[in-house]
């Protein structure tokens, strides 16, 4: 007769449902659970204890990083000798497959509590697990399936098995140009928020979409989270930029969006050059040009002058020329398309944007006519960047030793940054007063440093 020890040992449970295994079955799963398609579902299955007490998977739980977690169910034992496909999962989390790509390694982290409880409920991790709290422990209500509407005493109404993505995709993009205009005349504080928002909610949509509809709505996807991306860099927060601007061109590549893609490669830039990196500035900036040959001559143009900010903050003058005068070139072309994402980029534009890289030059004089004519100049719509661009003279005025002309664009530049809290504004308005302080301007320097201090605090 067996003893107690023995017969625990070789008494097996399945993996996924709890049942016991039958002698004969060498799988860590029962023959009808084998028999399930996995991706048949819209969330992952039932497991039993001895599914989360797997070594990888606790480890991960105690690590409090979901994209282990993730990582760690998919390449689970229980599966068999194939992990579970990315595709699969990712649907169950209603994202898409290089979303969850990036979350498992870790180029995204999740940290909303919203996203954490919803994949937590969607692989159905018991909550006595998790490091957060895990809110009402009732599964997520699956969406019906369309189905046709029968009304009363009459024939069935197929009404419901309508798609709307393709009038969803374009209500969005007049969403986000909202969002746009209102990011441009007061900052991103009142924006970002709902931005991020849609920006998820968006995603959340790819999950449901196919054919032409799908791709839509990727670049809408990509479009938001660019934007979300850009507000979260004005906002000062350069590390969720770049993770926006990640996700914005996973999203653009899987469109096969060469434009959209060139322009987050631009973005990087962007945001490269606002952690003061010159280096990464042009790498992504050359990036942004790779296949300039299908590019519009606007997109040719923006990526350029990232390129001039990247030489111009390498100290390298020669580079920084060239660059600009090829932007000049290709921003003197009318764009074909009115939608042209980078239709903004004119030759004013790109010599306001020269002036910024004079200043960082060390060459002030050169600059301060040019900013001074393109402030003049300033369309209304912009306020937020006519207050970077009023910052960025006091800068030219401060290197230049004018120190009362750089106090007083200084103000003017801190009653639109007090509105808009634009913290790359901020940014040039500390740096005037440190300039003027390092040129023996106290006076000037203490008098505009307290302002700042009060104003923006």
């Amino acid at each position: 007769m067996r003893s107690e020890a023995s017969r625990s040992e070789t008494s097996r449970h399945c993996a996924r449902c709890g049942s016991k295994l039958a002698r004969d079955n060498a799988a860590p799963v029962c023959s009808p659970c084998r028999r399930v398609p996995k991706n048949h579902q819209e969330a992952g299955p039932r497991f039993g204890d001895e599914f989360w007490a797997e070594d990888r998977l606790r480890q991960a739980l105690a690590g409090k990083d979901m994209g282990a977690v993730v990582r760690a169910y998919r390449v689970h034992p229980a599966h068999g000798r194939k992990p579970l496909p990315q595709a699969d999962v990712a649907k169950w989390l209603s994202i898409t497959q290089s979303q969850l790509s990036r979350i498992e390694s870790g180029r995204n982290r999740v940290r909303e509590l919203d996203q954490l409880r919803h994949y937590a409920r969607r692989l159905r991790i018991p909550p006595e697990l998790l490091w957060f709290d895990a809110g009402d422990s009732a599964d997520e209500p699956v969406p019906p399936k369309h189905a046709a509407v029968v009304l009363p005493g009459g024939p069935p109404v197929p009404a419901a098995n309508v798609r709307t993505e393709p009038a969803l995709a374009e209500s969005l993009l007049m969403t986000l140009k909202q969002y746009i205009t209102t990011d441009n005349l007061v900052g991103p504080r009142s924006v970002l928020p709902v931005a991020a928002e849609q920006a998820s909610f968006a995603n959340g949509l790819l999950a449901q979409s196919q054919g032409h509809s799908h791709r839509s709505l990727l670049y809408v996807a990509a479009r938001f989270a660019e934007f979300t991306g850009w507000l979260d860099q004005d906002a000062g927060k350069l590390q969720e930029a770049m993770a926006w601007s990640n996700t914005a061109l996973d999203l653009a590549h899987e469109a096969e969006d060469a434009h959209l893609a060139s322009y987050i490669h631009m973005r990087k830039s962007n945001i490269a050059s606002d952690a003061h990196k010159p280096a990464l500035t042009i790498n992504f900036a050359q990036a942004a040009l790779r296949s300039s040959e299908t590019l519009s001559p606007r997109l040719k143009a923006v990526a350029l002058r990232q390129e001039a900010h990247g030489h111009a903050m390498a100290g390298d003058y020669e580079g920084c020329s060239r660059a600009i005068d090829r932007a000049f070139r290709y921003a003197a072309d009318e764009p074909d398309d009115e939608s042209d994402i980078a239709r903004y980029c004119t030759p004013s534009y790109v010599e306001m944007e020269a002036a910024h890289c004079w200043v960082e030059l060390g060459k002030p004089v050169k600059a301060l006519a040019t900013l001074q004519q393109g402030i003049a100049n300033w369309h209304a719509d912009f306020r937020r960047d006519l207050g970077l661009g009023l910052a960025r003279l006091a800068v030219a005025h401060a290197v230049a030793d004018q120190p009362e002309e750089a106090v007083a664009v200084a103000r003017h530049s801190l009653t639109i940054a007090t509105d808009t809290r634009s913290h790359r504004t901020a940014r040039q308005l500390r740096r005037t007063s440190q300039l003027l302080a390092d040129a023996g301007a106290h006076d000037q320097a203490s008098q505009l440093s307290r302002t700042l201090r009060t104003t923006l605090a």
